[in-house]
């Protein structure tokens, strides 16, 4: 899983931020048996008693050369199948919305947990959770809200029955730059104690260097702030438990938002929005321009490659002294118009089981959804960067699901993005605003999810 830097003005759905290197969609194979036409409509029991079935992927040459081993390794150990890798490296999300309208997606479909929900409400996915109780998967080894995104009930996400398998879990942490931190003379943040809000705005505050005050920095302490984390460490939520009501204008969720909005607009250590115009969050980091990046494990392979020294550190604390923040992630879904749900079921054990995720865990984009595999030197990379790569771990068992998977419909988180625009530019206070936009986003709240309001 390979994500880019989020934007500062809008939270995308999570499958935008994934990388797009290269255009079209092609279809690769694993075996010699190629139907380049791809889809569940192409997919047969050959002459020879094998089953032909389609899966789709998109990512970068490297991570498309490792799942083209994962292929090839699954078809060394099941015979009886051949896998047709669709590859489709961008506008994965719309060049799949199409196909699985026109019957025409492949039989085992990669999912971001943005899509899921939308797709599996509209009734597209294979309901697996018998096919997995009756699996070796080993449930209880899985990081939970890996799992738990791929849920649903016909109502809520994350309950009721699995619908896909995760392939991966990429948990957020602090980057931070050792050289600008030297230069300072400044102390390395703890990799086990996270910082409090306040330790680290003054951090960032020390880090930040505008020689002229004209609040422009030449070097900024902290990138953009990524607010969930805060909210969520400060005790506020987006939405109520039941997710019928949206509760962002609490008392705690608000502080936390005007907390990260002061960090821009009061204490210039974090850049504005016209500064992140002309240069992103990413590469001002990679050229030392920012001393401190919120960023997922997704980033590290990019890392590895940059000249100056660099570690990782977990998420300052809010109220609650807990470090969160969210988790990206993507699964492996059944398309329901399959012929073949026994093999491609098969296929998706192998890959979201132990021996594929070894294969994985390799790249180095994320962790493995197996805890135990966590915790070993095939994750842990020991002699690479991050030193303390531990703290991936740690932040995996704090952190949530991306606020995009609350709901099947998120026409009011679309609302929610657009309006905060305003306290990310300066223009309004997280009380004022919060107050303004809760009855227009209840409302599309309900219009865009009304079976999580019926009795």
């Amino acid at each position: 899983m390979r994500k880019k830097s989020r934007s500062w003005l809008i939270l995308p759905v999570f499958l935008l931020l994934f990388s797009n290197l290269l255009f079209g969609c092609s279809a690769f194979t694993g075996s010699s048996r190629e139907n380049p036409t791809g889809g569940v409509e192409a997919s047969k029991k050959n002459k020879d008693g094998t089953v032909s079935l389609s899966i789709s992927t998109w990512g970068a040459p490297d991570e498309l050369a490792v799942f083209k081993e994962l292929v090839s390794n699954f078809e060394k150990d099941h015979p009886n199948i051949k896998l047709r890798i669709i590859h489709i490296p961008n506008d994965y999300s719309g060049k799949m919305n199409t196909m699985l309208a026109g019957g025409t997606a492949p039989d085992i479909v990669f999912v971001s947990d943005g899509d899921f929900g939308r797709w599996v409400k509209a009734g597209l996915f294979l309901n697996i959770q018998e096919m997995v109780d009756n699996s070796d998967i080993k449930l209880d080894d899985m990081w939970e809200s890996a799992l738990g995104r791929y849920k649903f009930d016909g109502k809520r996400l994350g309950q009721g029955d699995l619908y896909a398998l995760p392939k991966d879990i990429g948990p957020s942490v602090l980057y931070y730059n050792k050289e600008l931190f030297d230069k300072a003379g400044l102390p390395y943040p703890d990799p086990k104690k996270p910082m409090t809000m306040e330790e680290f705005r003054d951090l960032a505050i020390k880090l930040t260097i505008d020689k002229n005050k004209d609040g422009k920095p030449e070097q900024y302490g902290s990138g953009p702030i990524w607010w969930e984390a805060f909210v969520w460490s400060n005790g506020g939520e987006v939405l109520n438990k039941d997710r019928t009501e949206f509760v962002l204008n609490s008392p705690e969720a608000v502080e936390a938002l005007q907390f990260v909005a002061d960090m821009t607009f009061k204490y210039h250590a974090a850049p504005d929005p016209k500064a992140l115009q002309a240069m992103s969050a990413d590469q001002m980091f990679e050229t030392g321009r920012v001393a401190m990046v919120f960023n997922g494990r997704w980033m590290v392979p990019t890392y590895r490659k940059l000249k100056f020294d660099w570690d990782v550190a977990p998420i300052p604390v809010g109220k609650t002294g807990i470090s969160t923040g969210w988790s990206g992630s993507v699964g492996y879904a059944i398309n329901k118009k399959t012929k073949f749900p026994k093999e491609a079921f098969e296929v998706i054990r192998y890959l979201a089981g132990e021996e594929g995720q070894k294969i994985q865990t390799k790249l180095g984009f994320a962790i493995p959804t197996y805890k135990s595999l966590s915790n070993t030197d095939l994750f842990l990379q020991p002699g690479q960067k991050p030193e303390h790569a531990e703290v991936f771990i740690e932040a995996a068992k704090n952190q949530r699901p991306g606020i995009w998977t609350l709901t099947p419909n998120n026409k009011w988180l679309d609302m929610l993005n657009q309006k905060l625009a305003d306290l990310w530019n300066g223009k309004k206070s997280a009380k004022e605003l919060m107050d303004s936009i809760k009855p227009g986003i209840d409302k599309a709240l309900k219009e865009g999810n009304p079976e999580l309001f019926e009795k």
